[in-house]
């Protein structure tokens, strides 16, 4: 599945991302998980601002993530863990398709040992259902 994000690909995603949270917050431990989250999980997650990009160019990638779901394409998204909710951290694209879908998608959940404000907090655009339901 040319153009898609692996699933191996995405934990390594996932390892460096702790990495980088460990260092930046010193005395913090974080704690890692996997979690299927339903529909309705997905629509209450937190979207961030995902970087540069066109509307064409992100309807062309979630065509691309539908169609490949037939084919049992299912890469997780990673979030973060807060009191106020999951922010979304990486796969975007998956999850609005997900959501779209009406359908629950895998995640790799990073949960802080104690509650610390992230800056991705400040890049946080509001709900996934708020922004993209129908």
């Amino acid at each position: 599945m040319v153009g898609l994000v692996p699933p191996e690909e995405e934990k390594r995603i996932f390892d460096r991302l702790i990495e980088y949270y460990s260092q930046l917050y010193p005395g913090v431990r974080f704690s890692k998980a996997e979690k299927t989250l339903t529909h309705k999980d997905i629509g209450g997650i937190l979207y961030t601002y995902c970087g540069e990009e066109t509307e064409a160019t992100a309807a062309e990638k979630m065509r691309l993530i539908n169609s490949a779901i037939g084919e049992g394409y299912s890469t997780p998204i990673i979030v973060l863990r807060k009191k106020s909710g999951l922010i979304l951290l990486d796969g975007h694209r998956r999850a609005r398709v997900a959501f779209s879908q009406g359908m629950g998608w895998p995640a790799l959940v990073i949960s802080p040992g104690k509650e610390v404000k992230f800056g991705i907090e400040d890049m946080v655009l509001g709900r996934i259902k708020d922004l993209y339901g129908k």
